[in-house]
């Protein structure tokens, strides 16, 4: 099963709260949708919640970068160029 894969069941229990396996995919998602709007300097890329091809709009170079690896983490331009 893919990390975002939507669970089976219900999503609330009988009580109107969020089944946890529910809760888990929608912070998962909610994480991944943010992720991929981020940008700011090169100083402020992400550190956390890494992902090998995740997108960053590097601010200080004008452009997007990529993550190339995560241990150590790379991060390259279009062209395959570290950045």
């Amino acid at each position: 099963m893919n990390a975002y894969d939507i669970p089976s069941g219900q999503p609330f229990d009988s009580g109107s709260n969020w089944m946890p396996a529910w809760a888990q995919w929608l912070t998962r998602t909610h994480r991944a949708a943010l992720s991929v709007q981020q940008s700011g300097p090169t100083a402020e890329r992400p550190t956390s919640l890494l992902w090998v091809g995740r997108f960053y709009y590097d601010e200080d170079l004008g452009h997007p970068v990529w993550l190339h690896s995560i241990n150590p983490i790379v991060w390259h331009d279009a062209t395959g160029t570290p950045a």
